[in-house]
């Protein structure tokens, strides 16, 4: 037996939520704009969508912005299946690279945010890929 297979459907809520809220959001403008907008340099355009779907991933009810990191500790807090923590280990280590660059994404330092762009990209690709075959194996391969 796999470890999703025992799920329950809170954790399959959760993450269904998880892949909705971060899996979707944190390339939600940039995962439309062509390889060469990332530069080097990186467009105008690139570094706007990566700071909207980074550090504005999703708001909370008051419409305050929350960055990736955020989001993915809302829905994992509390969460308490040690197989499906197990099996987001890739994602939160990409959610990790992302706040790792946060500062470069938050700041004016083109060099610093240009070095990060590549694992950017690489930590929402896999957000988004693993996020999608959780919620699938959760589900029973539907979605």
């Amino acid at each position: 037996m796999g470890p999703t297979n025992a799920a329950s459907e809170d954790v399959r809520a959760r993450v269904d939520g998880l892949r909705h809220d971060l899996g979707k959001y944190v390339a939600w403008i940039s995962a439309n704009l062509p390889d060469e907008a990332f530069g080097p340099p990186p467009s105008d355009e690139a570094v706007a969508a990566l700071r909207a779907d980074v550090l504005a991933t999703r708001r909370d009810r008051s419409g305050r912005p929350l960055a990736a990191w955020e989001v993915y500790e809302r829905w994992v807090t509390g969460l308490g299946d040690e197989r499906v923590l197990a099996a987001l280990a890739p994602v939160a280590r990409a959610v990790d690279t992302l706040r790792a660059a946060g500062p470069a994404l938050a700041g004016e330092d083109e060099a610093a945010l240009a070095a990060h762009i590549p694992a950017i990209r690489a930590a929402q690709r896999v957000i988004r890929t693993k996020l999608r075959a959780l919620s699938r194996s959760l589900r029973g391969g539907a979605h």
